[in-house]
């Protein structure tokens, strides 16, 4: 077997070169923001700051029952239905620790930032390690709207009622 190859011109490997590297770049790259549903603009912006910088600003939980808004100065304020406070807070890497002057007490979380989607995966509390490792997801937003638990709870059964109408009427 004499398989013979065509003597690549210096243009020609610099071409394939460098079509390699964008593949090599671009497909997985493609794949993660197709995973992640992230844009490619959030991923670079996520790959050049850190999780840190990224924590800064306002996060709106589901049905807009928490949230919470993160300074610069390492401090936060919690919104909890109509009901806030502020505390401090330490934020490495991948742990974020919240503390409660009032009480004193703390909390650690595992956290990740994808794009405009905080997740906060609770390990630790009072100083003891949780079995139940509860995942929270909060998302970016501009202004913090708080909703009042009544007014949680009358959606909440509205939402149910309609359910057990459905159910009762087959």
């Amino acid at each position: 077997m004499n398989i013979q190859f065509k003597k690549l011109k210096k243009n020609q490997i610099i071409i394939i070169a460098v079509i390699a590297v964008l593949l090599i770049i671009l497909v997985p790259s493609a794949i993660y923001c197709g995973v992640h549903g992230e844009s490619p603009k959030a991923m670079i912006s996520d790959m050049f700051t850190s999780n840190e910088e990224q924590l800064i600003g306002n996060w709106q939980g589901d049905k807009d029952l928490t949230a919470y808004s993160f300074k610069e100065d390492g401090t936060f304020e919690s919104y909890i239905s109509s009901f806030s406070y502020t505390a401090s807070y330490v934020a490495d890497s991948s742990k974020l620790t919240l503390t409660n002057p009032a009480s004193g007490g703390n909390v650690v979380y595992k956290y990740s930032i994808h794009g405009d989607t905080l997740t906060l995966k609770l390990i630790e509390e009072g100083g003891k390690e949780v079995e139940e490792k509860e995942v929270y997801e909060y998302k970016r937003v501009d202004t913090i709207r708080s909703q009042s638990f009544v007014d949680f709870l009358k959606d909440y059964a509205a939402a149910h009622e309609d359910g057990e109408t459905t159910e009762n009427n087959e």
